[in-house]
């Protein structure tokens, strides 16, 4: 691993160890460093600005609910990236099911 990378993985890892013990100063580490990236993947996904905002917020609470999951294979921000894709596609997929029976009605 080249040497930057490999330091951003260690940096990556201790703030893990953080968050793990519960520091909230660690958590707003991370999602000061990871929101806007997050951000713009779940607008990618969903092309609503609110609706990326919510995909975000839930993608953390279930990246910070689950740390056990974390392996340490990738670095943190990809694991995050993941949980931000997962969220958001499910919120695409939702809102896909949903069909308006106004709308329905009118195109028969």
């Amino acid at each position: 691993m080249p040497d930057g990378i490999a330091s951003a993985h260690a940096d990556d890892l201790a703030l893990f160890q953080d968050l793990r013990r519960g520091d909230h100063a660690a958590a707003a580490l991370v999602m000061r460093r990871h929101n806007r990236t997050l951000w713009r993947i779940a607008r990618g996904i969903l092309g609503d600005d609110g609706e990326a905002e919510e995909a975000v917020q839930d993608a953390y609470l279930r990246a910070f609910t689950s740390l056990d999951a974390f392996r340490g294979e990738s670095s943190l921000g990809t694991w995050l990236a993941r949980i931000a894709i997962n969220e958001a596609l499910r919120r695409a997929q939702r809102r896909r099911a949903t069909v308006d029976l106004d709308e329905l009605a009118d195109s028969l």
